[in-house]
């Protein structure tokens, strides 16, 4: 769900991260440009008045024959410059000629004939001010002292030919008030953007709040747990749209559904178990009786026939185990947890087995670390247990094989190991062992691992199975381990003693 929410607040801040960033560009751009055109909107207009002053006068002519001789001209048409540099607050009024000579500068140490490099800088635009005599603006320019400047040009006209022309320059002040008006956008640009953030979080977490809700109530739905509601719809319905309250609602009619179904099929199992042990029950009796008679009959065929009604009873026997099978998987078993001694519960199952083992031609073997304590409930336990060893016992084909039974701490978790080293199984198959009725026997109802399984997770614990064909296979309990509880004396309880069949 990170990456929903991460997606969904990238949606929201990086376009607007990009929108704010180009608008403060454009509007920079812009702002700059119209304040440059100001300027030379202004430069020019005051460079055209005195040039249209000056021509076609006694100005003009004496600007066309000026010499270094002509010292008080030069020094009139100075002071006339800067009291108009005065007046209108520009930096620097001049006139050049053709050759980008000096003629009159309101600089003190621009000498008369010096070359201003600058003005050759903007040829273009001077060039035009001479051939054509149009009012020109010359491109910003940096000073040594780093400021921005800007210079407007106007030819001086003498009896029709431009004899000179004037410069009028003023420093770009305005990008003073340029970098304040950038800086206010910048700040206006953050804090939207910070806006934008906060709201797209808050959006995000509104909007994947349900969703993650909805994540969840489908991780427990897989993980088998159909108690716990979808959602708490006083806490998160109000956040919801129209479109996650349909599919949190159909979620939740999906639970129920499957709630249903399951206590139906709980109900038809425990049914078919209840009607099937009736008929069983009455033919184990009758079996009884028919074996009673046979064994006070005489006949060639009398001992034929009890054989036959030991395999009767062999199948009945086999049939009870299965409708227990399907008893125990339908029923919806409570676990209290005790804190008990392992060895005392593996000494109780091994005498369960004993007798299974000894049957299939193979030895159990204990190996339990010292006072090893288990917290768990004895009777479910012992039967997952008793399920396993007694599958470990008929996997050993050779004669003499041993089933061993370890338990160890680990942390706060116990491990208990069911090692035997029959004939394995496929690794594809592993993963289908715990599936329900599925099994690799030719008589199995398939739940007994699944119903091991299904008690060992109750628990909270994991199942776990490793198996190599012609290798053996390791069954690993993974059980929690709770100190808090009060240990118990733990004794043997009749339930210990009752041999409960494989179940496939």
């Amino acid at each position: 769900m990170r990456s929903l929410r991460a997606r969904l607040n990238t949606a929201f801040v990086v376009p607007t991260a990009i929108i704010v960033i180009v608008l403060v560009a454009v509007a920079y751009v812009a702002a700059r440009q119209g304040l440059e055109d100001e300027l030379a909107k202004r430069l020019s207009e005051v460079a055209q008045v005195l040039a249209v002053d000056m021509s076609e006068g006694i100005d003009a002519s004496q600007i066309s024959r000026l010499d270094e001789s002509m010292g008080r001209v030069r020094g009139r048409l100075q002071q006339r410059l800067r009291d108009v540099s005065a007046a209108t607050e520009v930096q620097r009024i001049f006139i050049f000629d053709e050759q980008s000579r000096s003629l009159v500068d309101t600089e003190e140490d621009a000498a008369f004939g010096e070359i201003l490099y600058r003005v050759r800088g903007d040829r273009r635009e001077v060039q035009r001010a001479f051939s054509q005599g149009v009012v020109t603006s010359g491109p910003l320019f940096q000073s040594e002292d780093g400021e921005f400047h800007k210079t407007a040009y106007a030819p001086i006209v003498y009896e029709g030919e431009t004899v000179a022309v004037i410069g009028v320059e003023a420093s770009a002040t305005y990008f003073d008030l340029l970098t304040r008006f950038t800086t206010v956008l910048t700040l206006l640009g953050t804090l939207g953007v910070l806006v934008v953030i906060g709201s797209g979080i808050w959006f995000s977490r509104l909007l994947v709040r349900p969703v993650d809700a909805l994540v969840k109530a489908a991780g427990r739905l897989a993980e088998g747990d159909l108690q716990t509601p979808v959602a708490d719809s006083a806490q998160q319905r109000w956040a919801n749209t129209e479109e996650l309250d349909f599919l949190m609602d159909s979620f939740e009619e999906m639970r129920l559904s499957i709630v249903e179904r399951d206590r139906q099929m709980q109900m038809m199992l425990a049914g078919i178990a209840h009607e099937v042990r009736n008929p069983l029950g009455g033919m184990e009796l009758f079996c009884g009786l028919l074996k009673e008679d046979l064994q006070h009959a005489e006949g060639a065929q009398r001992d034929k026939q009890i054989e036959m009604v030991d395999r009767i009873e062999r199948e009945i026997d086999y049939l009870e185990r299965v409708v227990e099978s399907f008893l125990n998987f339908a029923r919806s078993e409570e676990i209290s947890v005790k804190r008990i001694d392992g060895s005392d519960l593996i000494d109780e199952i091994f005498e369960v087995v004993d007798a299974e083992a000894v049957s299939c031609r193979c030895e159990l073997k204990k190996e339990v670390e010292p006072d090893l304590e288990l917290t768990v409930d004895p009777g479910p336990m012992r039967r997952a247990m008793i399920n396993v060893i007694r599958n470990a016992c008929q996997a050993s084909i050779d004669e003499g094989e041993v089933v061993v039974v370890r338990c160890m701490a680990k942390k706060d978790q116990r491990i208990v190991e069911v090692v035997d080293r029959g004939c394995g199984i496929d690794q594809e198959k592993v993963e289908d062992l715990c599936k329900p009725f599925y099994t690799t026997r030719e008589k199995g109802s398939g739940l007994g691992l699944a119903l091991t399984r299904q008690i060992v997770e109750d628990h909270g614990g994991t199942l776990e199975i490793e198996s190599r064909q012609g290798e053996g296979t390791t069954v690993r309990f993974v059980l929690p381990f709770d100190e808090s509880i009060e240990k118990k004396s733990h004794q043997s309880t009749p339930e210990a003693a009752v041999p409960e069949g494989w179940l496939g």
